[in-house]
């Protein structure tokens, strides 16, 4: 016992203690670096882990999920935009708004960067924060 009273005990944090705010801005940070990375590679897919029924009883499987690129082409001349999704609805960023105007292909992974930054200052917390008041609520089994 000599040995537990030099140390110095302290209680023990939840877990669910973290700031909402900042897991949703983590969240959409997560999300926007998979939009990058679709960028650089076409081919680009999550892999995902699986239980699923095989021969000889359940297997953990890598499945491949697919993501869906936030940008289009918005007219002829090649102009892309590119909408940033909370869920699955895009951000309002004013008023009727719901995109941001890209131009070339070449400017969009510095776009998405730079929508990172104002996520990381925390620009758009109010955005996603009446997103996210908004979903739809489950209700638990008993």
């Amino acid at each position: 016992m000599a040995v537990l009273k030099s140390l110095s005990f302290a209680p023990l944090p939840k877990l669910s203690s973290t700031d909402p705010v900042v897991h949703r801005r983590n969240k959409l940070i997560t999300r926007l670096n998979q939009q990058i990375a679709l960028a650089q590679d076409p081919n680009f897919a999550l892999t995902r882990q699986k239980w699923v029924q095989g021969d000889s009883g359940k297997e953990l499987r890598e499945t491949k999920k697919r993501v869906r690129p936030w940008w289009r082409v918005a007219d002829a001349s090649g102009n892309i935009v590119l909408s940033i999704r909370y869920g699955a609805k895009p951000v309002e960023f004013s008023k009727g708004m719901h995109a941001i105007m890209v131009g070339k292909k070449d400017q969009l992974i510095p776009t998405i960067e730079t929508v990172i930054s104002a996520v990381e200052a925390g620009e758009l917390d109010a955005a996603i924060g009446s997103m996210a008041k908004t979903a739809v609520q489950i209700p638990r089994k008993k």
